[in-house]
């Protein structure tokens, strides 16, 4: 690396708490980490969604919230996380927009890093929880509670994470019952 982008790294990533506006990224590369290479990272500038199926069609979207902030105050009261699930007008797919209303992925990674003490260090895979969640388990709505989440599904650990989006996908792939 250059020194610009070398500062610039260390700048961006070089503490523990990492400020929300590149948060995302460094938990969608986790993602990628524990899901390759069966999962490939795609989010991008534009990307509709974070991760795409190898040779498959399925995609995952990763959304991410923590207890403790970069500019967190020891009088700040606990966050209450709740993250996005509003459907999305439409997807961009290169080189075209696709109005086509959805959520843009059938699997949710909501991953939530609940350390709020000194050792809190977002940089660390060890310290997040993951809910992984189909979405069509998601309720109609554009926001949902980390409350709802840990209601929905038990979450998995860093090291557990392929097989969580593993028991996802086995759920998808199984029909679905008729009603009695």
């Amino acid at each position: 690396m250059n020194p610009i982008t070398t500062r610039l790294a260390q700048r961006l990533l070089g503490t523990p708490l990492i400020r929300n506006s590149i948060r995302g990224e460094l938990v969608e590369e986790m993602v990628a980490v524990a899901l390759e290479p069966d999962w490939s990272l795609c989010g991008g500038d534009w990307g509709s969604c974070d991760l795409s199926q190898v040779g498959g069609p399925l995609r995952i979207q990763v959304k991410q919230s923590a207890a403790r902030q970069s500019w967190h105050a020891d009088w700040c009261p606990p966050p209450r996380p709740t993250y996005s699930i509003a459907t999305k007008t439409g997807r961009w797919e290169e080189p075209n927009w696709i109005a086509e209303p959805s959520r843009n992925a059938e699997i949710f990674i909501f991953a939530w890093h609940p350390v709020a003490d000194a050792t809190a260090d977002h940089r660390e895979p060890a310290q997040w929880l993951f809910h992984v969640v189909p979405e069509t388990a998601l309720p109609p709505q554009k926001s949902i509670s980390l409350a709802v989440l840990q209601r929905l599904v038990a979450p998995a650990s860093f090291g557990e994470l392929r097989a969580a989006v593993n028991a996802v996908l086995d759920r998808l792939a199984k029909p679905a019952e008729p009603p009695a």
